[in-house]
């Protein structure tokens, strides 16, 4: 059995998770997530830019930090390289990977390691592109994906 990923390996959810005990002394778990008021769950939700929903999303999708690392790599990046020369975009990324709709059909893929159209269900798709065309990942020969308009 794999051993379960720590929470350094999704610094959003570590970040949420950590500034949920500060305010709140509690244990950061999603159970304790859903044991706090509307407010305080509406206070945490707005500080990270994301709908009550959303943030519950996050919280209960531990699997999307290990398919993101893997979708960076696709494009030679990595969450270091974005952390340092562009931390919003990564937070952006991880949000975005975090609340999707398609993991299970993603972490299929990848642990299959096929791809049955990850560019065109992956909403990070178009961003990812973006970064490797401003060259921070391996040199893409191809462009865009399509699936953006660019």
């Amino acid at each position: 059995m794999a051993a379960s990923p720590s929470l350094q390996e999704f610094p959003v959810i570590g970040r949420l998770i950590a500034r949920m005990k500060r305010l709140y002394g509690r244990s950061g778990e999603l159970s304790e997530l859903r044991g706090m008021d509307d407010r305080q769950v509406g206070q945490i939700a707005h500080e990270f830019g994301l709908s009550r929903s959303d943030l519950f999303t996050l919280c209960a999708n531990k699997a999307s930090g290990a398919l993101l690392k893997q979708r960076l790599a696709e494009f030679g990046l990595t969450e270091q390289s974005l952390a340092r020369m562009h931390p919003e975009v990564l937070q952006d990324l991880q949000r975005v990977c975090g609340t999707c709709a398609t993991t299970a059909r993603c972490a299929d893929d990848f642990a299959g390691h096929r791809d049955s159209g990850r560019d065109e269900y992956c909403p990070n798709t178009c961003t990812l592109y973006a970064l490797k065309q401003e060259g921070l990942g391996r040199k893409n020969e191809s462009g865009c994906c399509g699936s953006c308009g660019g």
